[in-house]
């Protein structure tokens, strides 16, 4: 039996997500995260997980 949620802000299963970013010059910069959840629903807020050396 199928039962339907409705509209959610869900991630799951756990994807690898891939962040991006500028610097100040306009230069893209982009890197995949393995630890990261959704952290608030309203507004949608998704938390990471990174270390200084990688």
């Amino acid at each position: 039996m199928k039962k339907s949620l409705g509209a959610k802000t869900i991630v799951y299963p756990t994807p690898v997500f891939i962040v991006g970013t500028y610097d100040k010059g306009g230069k893209p910069n982009a890197m995949n995260v393995a630890w990261g959840s959704l952290c608030c629903s309203s507004p949608p807020s998704v938390a990471i997980s990174v270390r200084k050396a990688t």
